[in-house]
């Protein structure tokens, strides 16, 4: 539960600050969210609106396909595949190391 209530301290925060255009610190606060859950698609889509605010091109992008990657996660389980058992990060998963 603790886990689940700094998670979502932490994107609140994030989403508080990146409205203020403070995008170094929304980085931060996004980045600590995913250390904790790096499964959500959403958090991955945040994290890069802050880091293109910074001009972070290339890194908004390596988070941007992994949106995409775990939004094809999210439709395979909805079409019967069950990745419950994998985490969605590529150090252990091989489809997102070999994707970015």
């Amino acid at each position: 539960m603790f886990k689940k209530e700094c998670y979502a301290l932490y994107i609140a925060n994030g989403d508080a600050v990146l409205a203020e255009s403070a995008y170094d610190m929304a980085i931060e606060l996004y980045s600590a969210a995913i250390d904790l859950d790096p499964a959500t698609d959403s958090i991955f889509a945040h994290l890069c609106r802050a880091k293109l605010g910074k001009m972070l091109w290339e890194e908004a992008l390596g988070d941007a396909k992994k949106v995409h990657i775990i939004y094809r996660f999210v439709i395979q389980a909805d079409q019967g595949y069950n990745p419950s058992a994998q985490r969605l990060d590529s150090a252990s998963h091989p489809v997102l190391e070999s994707t970015l």
